[in-house]
């Protein structure tokens, strides 16, 4: 095993720059999980990384080795793509062993790791079955299989769940965090869904337009997300935000000129000031209280024991979700009491960056 570092890494193609000076280190035998939007360059950097894409400049080092220049057979790396990448006139047996036999392992050393690897993945039943009699999931831990016999210093995975449909992809949620128990290898893994970067990672790198937007773990980055697009990233239903301007009372004014009352920030915001403020939908509360605000239900979205309410407040501003349990007691069309907890609220400046506020220094 290695750690990864990746120093200023930018890659262009023609004009258009995909990575614009990205700097990452993973430790040895981490599980580094890359999210972000379609286009933000998350797939280009793992491609670097694998030696599939040359950059345009900075630097990639594993286990303290410059791998820069290097032939993607030299890295001490095995990929596993959202495609499989499956050769269909081999067994699963074959397939698994192809990378060893190029390498001219012996026989004997080939045939070990191929039971090692299908024993870990559970798919000695399959050895001798071809591509096409498998399943989406089966085809999938034959690709990982194949990177297992390599042992090598890294794994690298894109988006190898995509394909999937939503129960397997939780299952394989859970085969994913117990393969790495298991071997310790260092991983780095690109998806743009959230929900397994939130369940598989030791850290998170949020990507947007080439760049990075915050690093750290998982809890960390939701409970205290550097700026409005991490927040609103990480998290379904996403994070609510509302535009508000400081008020000369410790309050915020919303929309309809309503007050929320805030946590106390570090610096005194002046009265006047713009900001947004954030508060998931899990921490909307319903009840009387005196600093309650009313808000009409315009629909509920009924989940087994929980719904997510979507709130309308004034005329023209955007809906609110809150997230709570479900007993049947709401109804659409009725008008209800929300409460807005201090200690939940994010503030966000007009740039939309993180204000911190004392509740969250250390």
């Amino acid at each position: 095993m290695a750690g990864l570092s990746i120093e200023g890494a930018r890659k262009s193609f023609g004009g258009t720059e995909v990575l614009k000076g990205v700097s990452i280190d993973v430790a040895d035998g981490e599980f580094a999980v890359i999210v972000g939007p379609s286009g933000c360059g998350k797939s280009t950097l793992l491609r670097a990384v694998a030696g599939l894409e040359d950059l345009t400049g900075g630097r990639i080092a594993i286990g303290g080795r410059d791998v820069t220049d290097l032939a993607p057979s030299q890295r001490g790396i095995a990929m596993v793509f959202q495609s499989y990448a499956l050769y269909p006139h081999l067994s699963v047996r074959d397939n698994m062993a192809f990378g060893l036999k190029i390498a001219k392992a012996a026989k004997d050393d080939i045939a070990r790791q191929v039971q090692r690897a299908a024993e870990i993945l559970n798919i000695e039943a399959l050895l001798d079955r071809k591509p096409a009699a498998l399943s989406g999931g089966q085809r999938q831990r034959v690709a990982i299989g194949r990177a297992i016999v390599r042992q090598p210093q890294i794994f690298l995975f894109d988006e190898p769940l995509s394909n999937l449909d939503a129960d397997l992809r939780v299952r394989m949620r859970y085969e994913f965090a117990n393969l790495h128990r298991q071997l310790g290898t260092t991983t780095l893994y690109v998806t743009h869904d959230q929900v397994e970067a939130m369940t598989l990672a030791d850290r998170i790198i949020v990507l947007r337009d080439g760049r990075i937007e915050q690093v750290g773990h998982p809890r960390d980055l939701y409970e205290r997300p550097a700026n409005i697009f991490v927040a609103q990233f990480l998290g379904s239903p996403r994070m609510n935000v509302l535009p508000a301007t400081i008020a000369d009372d410790g309050c915020a004014a919303i929309d309809g000129g309503r007050r929320i009352t805030l946590p106390a920030p570090v610096a005194a915001l002046a009265p006047g000031t713009p900001l947004s403020i954030g508060i998931r939908p899990e921490h909307i509360g319903i009840g009387a209280a005196p600093d309650a605000l009313p808000f009409t239900i315009g629909f509920i979205e009924r989940l087994g024991g929980l719904a997510t309410i979507h709130l309308h407040g004034a005329a023209g501003s955007d809906a609110l979700a809150c997230q709570i349990r479900d007993e049947g007691q709401f109804r659409e069309g009725e008008t209800v009491s929300v409460l807005f907890p201090p200690d939940r609220l994010h503030l966000f400046d007009a740039d939309g960056m993180a204000i911190a506020t004392r509740s969250e220094r250390p």
